[in-house]
């Protein structure tokens, strides 16, 4: 059902219209996404000259400082300019420093010839500096075909001479904005017709610019990667947030300030400002009708050149790797039919497959915001959110209807994480369950066991061996617990926490007991393993485990999505930090006092010393096994007077030890202790030993 419903959305999709509705939502998507307001930033040597109304209409200059200025009285006449003003601009800029100065005009016809000669002079003496523009114009009214309209060739003909580029943007023929710089094409890729082979391509303006810069070739066709500003109040539109994103990215600084001598002189300290700038000089006035919407707002043509500059100078792209392909759209959909069907087959609980639903459509635009914003890279997820969203309620509402039995769930449930026995009785009392999902304080026995070296161990075995050794040695030590009528709390990685006591009333003696019988029955059994493990060939492994009795919280912890039974508390983080202790004094387990308390067990046991852990106060004694009673009570006279702050009488008693219980690793533990206080006495003994680690 899950698969059918996405299929039938997928099919859907295949409608053309629907299709381009789609990607329409995703176009608009990844124009917002994919450029995050500050990133990238403008680049500061960008610089945009504009031909604004300031420049046209020269308002608020007095007459006395047009007339003293030659380029201020030619640009007072009416537009086109005399060229005498851009050649005296260029050499103004280009004498200051800048780094190269790109002109947004095509100067396709000859004019007066003095103006012209003027400029040509200008060019041929910084030809190297100086980009000028072309454009990619019809042939005839109709639009039949296209050609290149070239500078005029008195600008061409020169040696060396300037070099040029077209200046046209190909809107989206979907939504009519501009994404795509064309940084080169030729006139065949314009007109559509057949590729000849060897014909000579085109540069764009803002690919003639980055090719002059002696930097790479930028792609051909790929998409600008738009600085952009925060949204903001726009005052003009009555405090509407504007969504011109990009109009304040490279403002336009008035041309007529090249020729103002405060401006030149005091804003742009006598052209210092311009020193090593790229500047562009072109329209910034409606008049010119060289504006166009983009995906980030409308920009004058000098404003999307100089992204296009950029994103080519920075080789910092966006991209659409399925651009408008419509087989994306079904294909995407396709995904999300097959990734609903697996998931309702997977999950059958019907609030956490709708939570896996909601998580996984919303995981596919985190995902993909992501990538936009860290990628540059757009992937629209629409299509296989909406495939999979119907998918999975198509399926959900199947399993709904052949829901399973309640008590045949519990049973699965339980038997995941308590004996046999234990499950049986829960599944026929589910209120006992229940009340102690809700949460309640209880004192349990708590387990804690770790393998010894298992990143060590990860290394020299395959993943393959690693899994089957590690399932195997979980699957022995689950079923001694279960065996013990232990609850398992959880995997963490190769570690297990169990417990008992937190779902069913009894002794705490009993409880104690049968995780002591537990404990020695895993060791036992991981010899077992071992030995038949070093027969293959395989490594062996070691554990370590700490128990603890104490209070802790126990109940149901987790999500909407996902719970299990548990239990946290300090209990918890104690017998954790004892399995860490084992390593420590070498040995395979300790337990606290509280635990020895309780299981009554001190006859055959030992306390091998008491200790300060790593984020606790409150001291613990520490218990393991003892050899024999004649080693109990030898290693327990050393500690006495270890503990007393006897230093030198302990020494003495240990060595004694040592030398009938050589192979006693944490004797030999005990001794280094003495040793280093025997050396540095503490003022303030109190006979517990400290440990700064976990």
């Amino acid at each position: 059902m899950a698969l059918g419903g996405g299929l039938v959305v997928a099919a859907v999709f295949m409608i053309p219209g629907v299709a381009t509705y789609l990607l329409g939502i995703d176009r608009g998507l990844g124009d917002k996404l994919l450029f995050p307001p500050g990133v990238p930033e403008p680049m500061p040597d960008l610089v945009f000259l504009g031909i604004d109304e300031d420049s046209l209409t020269l308002q608020g200059l007095g007459d006395d400082l047009i007339e003293s200025d030659e380029n201020l009285s030619r640009m007072i006449e009416r537009f086109p300019w005399d060229r005498r003003v851009y050649a005296n601009a260029l050499e103004k800029l280009l004498d200051a420093g800048a780094r190269m100065v790109v002109i947004d005009l095509i100067f396709s016809e000859s004019s007066e010839p003095e103006a012209d000669e003027e400029l040509v002079r200008v060019f041929k003496k910084y030809a190297d500096r100086i980009v000028i523009a072309s454009s990619i114009a019809p042939m005839s009214g109709d639009g039949a075909g296209f050609m290149l309209l070239e500078p005029n060739s008195m600008f061409l003909d020169m040696d060396p001479a300037p070099h040029y580029g077209y200046v046209n943007f190909r809107p989206d023929q979907d939504d009519g904005l501009v994404r795509v710089a064309r940084y080169s094409t030729t006139l065949t890729e314009e007109n559509d017709i057949p590729a000849i082979v060897g014909e000579k391509r085109i540069q764009s303006l803002a690919g003639a610019v980055i090719e002059a810069l002696g930097k790479p070739a930028p792609p051909s066709h790929a998409y600008i990667r738009f600085s952009t500003v925060k949204k903001k109040y726009d005052e003009d539109t009555g405090g509407q947030l504007s969504d011109n994103r990009a109009s304040e990215i490279y403002p336009p600084i008035s041309m007529r300030s090249v020729f103002i001598p405060d401006d030149w002189q005091y804003r742009y300290h006598s052209g210092k400002y311009f020193k090593d700038k790229i500047i562009l000089i072109g329209p910034a006035f409606a008049r010119f009708q060289d504006s166009h919407q983009t995906s980030v707002g409308q920009l004058f043509g000098p404003q999307l050149h100089l992204q296009a500059i950029a994103s080519g100078l920075r080789t910092n792209f966006a991209y659409r790797p399925f651009g408008e392909w419509r087989g994306w759209v079904v294909w995407t959909g396709i995904a999300g039919a097959l990734v609903a069907a697996l998931l309702i087959n997977r999950v059958h609980r019907p609030l956490i497959a709708l939570s896996s639903t909601a998580l996984i459509v919303g995981g596919a635009f985190v995902a993909t915001w992501a990538y936009a914003r860290w990628g540059a890279t757009w992937l629209g997820p629409t299509p296989f959110a909406m495939s999979m969203f119907v998918g999975a309620v198509s399926g959900q509402t199947f399993d709904l209807v052949s829901e399973r039995l309640e008590r045949s769930r519990l049973h699965h449930q339980f038997r995941r994480f308590v004996s046999r026995d234990v499950a049986d009785s829960l599944v026929n009392d589910p209120s006992i369950y229940k009340l102690a999902a809700l949460g309640r304080k209880r004192k349990v026995v708590v387990v804690f066991s770790d393998i010894r070296g298992f990143t060590s161990l990860s290394e020299q075995v395959s993943p393959e061996q690693l899994f089957s050794l590690l399932n195997e040695y979980l699957s022995a030590m689950v079923r001694i617990i279960f065996e013990n009528k232990g609850t398992l709390d959880k995997f963490i990685g190769d570690a297990i926490l169990a417990h008992w006591g937190a779902l069913d009333d009894g002794k705490e003696s009993d409880f104690a007991n049968s995780a002591l019988a537990a404990t020695q029955a895993m060791i036992a059994e991981l010899d077992r393993l071992n030995a038949d493990w070093k027969s293959r060939g395989l490594p062996v492994l070691g554990i370590g485990i700490g128990l603890h009795l104490g209070e802790v919280l126990a109940g149901e912890i987790g999500s909407e999505q996902r719970t299990e039974f548990g239990v946290i508390g300090d209990a918890v983080n104690l017998a954790s930090r004892l399995e860490g202790m084992t390593k420590a004094f070498s040995c395979p387990w300790l337990a606290s006092g509280q635990f020895i308390a309780a299981a009554d067990a001190g006859g055959r046991l030992r306390r091998i010393a008491r200790v300060r852990v790593k984020g606790r106060e409150e001291p613990v004694d520490l218990w393991t096994t003892a050899r024999c009673e004649v080693s109990r009570l030898s290693y327990a006279s050393a500690l006495e007077k270890f503990e007393a702050g006897d230093f030198d009488a302990a020494h003495g008693l240990i060595e004694q030890y040592l030398e009938q219980y050589k192979d006693d690793p944490v004797a030999h533990h005990l001794l280094v202790h003495i040793q280093s206080f025997r050396e540095a006495r503490p003022a303030d003994w109190d006979g517990i030993i400290r440990f700064l680690e976990k």
